[in-house]
């Protein structure tokens, strides 16, 4: 089948590589499908580039891949499924091709997104076998279900999806752009509030990973990013990666995310090895309170990744209902007196129909703080708050060590650089 492959995203702050658009090409041509990528990053005209390319290509199936639904940040708040929808129905109107959508933009919710968008089908979860499997139904006549479920089926762990063939990777290097890989899917944590929790967690074979990211190099890329939700999910799988990445000679820049726990000395030092460079380590003072990790364990992160020559930047997440100001004062006099590289502070937290969070407090708002935006599905950004900016800047006070997330449009390797 002639597919279109199309990334929608035009956020540039920074502008990200659609890894996912590159893998899942891949794969179609691997199973005999004629593909074209279509990238309205950069285009000064999104609407008349994507009709151009249709009405040369003239796809059986246009598919989008939706990095997310929103920057789910209170303080720069940019709804993005809107724009999606519109692109959409433009793609129909111009070649009638069934439209497809998949990517981590329909976690709020599959069918939902779906509804919302008005797309044929849509690929939750991982789409490298799933949407080969989407287009076998429809080239055998048979009506496929509106949701198909990629966590079924996955990926093959030893694949090593080409990378550079399907995209000018030029435009984001000149513009602060980010070049992925993803190691893993899904997540083993179970934080009440994320998207991902408890989402199947599968590993790539190391040796493809290593000989991808070989490939990234050879296109000229020096500076890589880990796309999993965190890195450490399974620390004896972490150090199997990093083994055969220093064993193949390559020392590459890298960041990446990780969870407080767990971790150990020797996990720091193979990270340094690889050449990673900077780390933005994931709390919430949810997990913190209800004994998930503790202060000391943040601080034995921080005092060995500091060691190994890793700079570390927090995501710090406060506010939930269950807090008070005292606390959140302990948790930001903590960080004042460890001094990570920095330290990013969120006081909004957003919410979603189906998270814990998200169903405890539809059901049962809180006593104190308010629930703003949103929609009944909460596909529209909606964020619960109780400690308001004012409040919030007077505990951080005038140390440089902290931002409020939102106030400024940089990316945590970026402060880090």
């Amino acid at each position: 089948m002639r597919v279109a492959l199309i990334n929608p995203n035009r956020y540039h702050e920074p502008p990200v590589i659609p890894v996912g658009i590159e893998y899942i090409a891949h794969y179609l041509d691997r199973e005999g499908h004629d593909v074209r990528v279509v990238d309205l990053c950069f285009t000064p005209d999104p609407e008349g580039m994507l009709v151009d390319e249709l009405d040369s290509f003239r796809p059986d199936v246009v598919g989008f891949s939706l990095r997310n639904s929103d920057t789910c940040l209170y303080h720069d708040s940019v709804f993005f499924l809107d724009d999606y929808a519109r692109l959409m129905a433009l793609s129909r109107r111009a070649c009638g091709a069934k439209v497809v959508i998949g990517g981590t933009g329909l976690l709020p919710g599959p069918r939902e997104v779906a509804e919302y968008l008005g797309c044929d089908h849509a690929v939750y979860g991982p789409g490298e076998r799933a949407f080969p499997r989407l287009l076998a139904y429809l080239e055998e006549g048979v009506s496929p279900p509106c949701l198909i479920d990629g966590w079924e089926s996955s990926f093959d762990r030893e694949e090593v999806p080409s990378r550079g063939r399907w995209l000018d990777y030029a435009p984001y290097m000149r513009d602060r752009g980010v070049t992925g890989f993803v190691t893993q899917t899904g997540c083993t944590g179970g934080c009440g509030f994320c998207l991902e929790a408890e989402l199947p967690c599968r590993t790539r074979d190391p040796r493809a990973v290593v000989e991808e990211l070989g490939a990234l190099v050879d296109a000229g890329c020096v500076d890589l990013h880990l796309c999993d939700s965190e890195f450490n999910q399974e620390l004896e799988a972490c150090k199997e990666l990093l083994r055969a990445m220093i064993a193949s000679g390559l020392r590459i820049p890298w960041s990446l995310y990780m969870k407080p726990l767990p971790h150990d000395d020797a996990l720091m030092r193979m990270l340094a090895e690889t050449g990673a460079d900077s780390v933005t380590l994931s709390v919430d003072s949810d997990s913190l309170l209800r004994g998930s990790y503790s202060l000391l364990d943040l601080q034995s992160f921080m005092v060995l990744a500091g060691r190994r020559g890793l700079k570390v930047a927090v995501d710090l997440l406060v506010g939930f209902p269950s807090e008070n100001i005292e606390q959140v004062r302990d948790i930001l006099d903590f960080f004042r007196g460890c001094r990570p590289d920095t330290v990013g502070v969120n006081a909004w937290i957003r919410l979603y129909k189906y998270t814990r969070l998200g169903q405890r407090l539809r059901a049962d708002p809180p006593p104190v703080g308010s629930i703003e935006g949103g929609d009944a599905d909460f596909l529209k950004p909606v964020f619960y708050n109780w400690l308001g900016l004012e409040e919030l800047r007077g505990l951080i006070g005038d140390d440089p060590l902290f931002r409020v997330e939102g106030l400024e449009r940089r990316s945590n390797y970026e402060r880090l650089h």
